[in-house]
């Protein structure tokens, strides 16, 4: 038993990881009867990594159709922004009252690896989603921290669709934000926070509106 979960955890953590920096592209079919073989392992923890990947909606299943990667919506990434100004204000301000000395010098480190002009685009953009993930832990609220790892693995998945949509806009923020938060001023955190999500939902929306004259995500989608 204990072997079936380990695979079926290995299957969904590289299926998911191939969701999120846009290996397996938005709309792609996911066949149970394929990814065993490029996985190597059989049929049963693909179809469980794949059921797990529904119920966290990086998946959907079309009834008569098949099981595909779930598309990117415009309206949605918007929504995705307007969430995050709602929480991570607040998971900042909390994580600034609970942060420990160890924990502030790891998000210091954290920010200064998300600004790293050496490290590739995609590489960034996971930093850039687990610098925010871990200001949410220390915030010390378990569904306050799901919440925002499902923003940004959606967040990241946008930003690896298009290799020229390149790193977070601007990670230069992180710093900003860290500083912030190691000076305990609840409004001071709120502000730079709401900034930097503004300024990010802006490039996004910029990016992905204006790429090859394309009008909406399902056009960039649509490109091969």
């Amino acid at each position: 038993m204990a072997a079936k979960v380990a695979m079926a955890d290995q299957a969904y953590t590289q299926l998911k990881r191939e969701i999120v920096q846009a290996k397996l592209r938005p709309g792609a079919m996911l066949s149970d009867s394929e990814l065993p073989d490029q996985y190597g392992m059989s049929r049963t923890p693909v179809r469980e990594a794949i059921n797990t990947l529904r119920r966290e909606g990086l998946v959907i299943v079309r009834p008569k159709r098949g099981t595909f990667v779930k598309p990117i919506d415009f309206s949605e990434i918007q929504d995705l922004y307007a969430l995050r100004k709602m929480v991570e204000p607040e998971a900042a301000v909390l994580a600034s009252e609970r942060v420990s000395a160890e924990e502030l010098e790891e998000l210091v480190e954290l920010s200064a690896l998300s600004m790293d002009d050496t490290a590739d685009k995609a590489l960034l953009n996971e930093r850039n989603a687990q610098l925010h993930v871990r200001i949410a832990e220390v915030a010390g609220i378990p569904l306050l921290t799901n919440a925002v790892r499902s923003i940004h693995e959606e967040i990241e998945r946008c930003l690896n669709l298009r290799k020229e949509i390149g790193r977070p806009e601007k990670a230069v923020n992180h710093g900003r934000l860290v500083d912030a938060i190691a000076g305990r001023d609840a409004e001071v955190i709120r502000t730079t926070a709401l900034s930097g999500i503004e300024r990010a939902r802006s490039h996004m929306m910029n990016v992905l509106t204006s790429h090859s004259g394309a009008s909406s995500v399902s056009d960039i989608v649509a490109e091969t």
